[in-house]
């Protein structure tokens, strides 16, 4: 099983964003692109934030918005609402992939000037050249910058610890 929920884009667009959320972890990968993986812990956080909780809420019982479109498990609202703020600062990316064994699919969603442009798509590599990766020879643009290195979007964390 594979899975990827996180926020993408230029790496110097989500640096020194992140300081309201404390399980907001940025990753750099290949081609100045960065990467905040949307964990359970960050959800929350959004939740709180962008939703009216508050920092004494307790996250057990925090309640999560539904996700915004069917095709997203985790596009709440505090993840939108997050991505909207960053895309102030250049273009930002949503994207979740799911695959158990041969089965599964891609989800994404884009957003520049606090603005989604345009509707729901299901193709990674299309996000990822809109934010100007060049994929290397013989590689898609999901391979060049190894989304696929981690099987799991919570081993992006363990894996790349500060």
């Amino acid at each position: 099983m594979y899975t990827l929920e996180a926020i993408l884009a230029r790496y110097r667009t989500l640096e020194g964003a992140l300081g309201e959320f404390p399980s907001a972890r940025l990753i750099q990968l290949p081609q100045n692109i960065g990467i905040i993986p949307v964990v359970e812990a960050l959800l929350q956080e959004l939740a709180i934030y962008y939703q009216g909780g508050t920092k004494g809420t307790n996250p057990d019982i925090q309640k999560l918005s539904k996700p915004l479109h069917p095709d997203f498990e985790r596009l709440t609202v505090g993840v939108e609402k997050f991505a909207r703020h960053l895309s102030h600062r250049g273009i930002v990316a949503y994207v979740e992939a799911t695959f158990t064994g041969a089965y599964g699919g891609h989800a994404t969603m884009i957003w520049h000037n606090g603005k989604r442009i345009g509707e729901p798509d299901n193709n990674i590599n299309d996000v990822l050249r809109f934010l100007e990766v060049v994929s290397q020879s013989g590689l898609d643009e999901f391979d060049t910058l190894g989304l696929g290195r981690h099987r799991t979007t919570k081993k992006w964390l363990s894996n790349n610890a500060s």
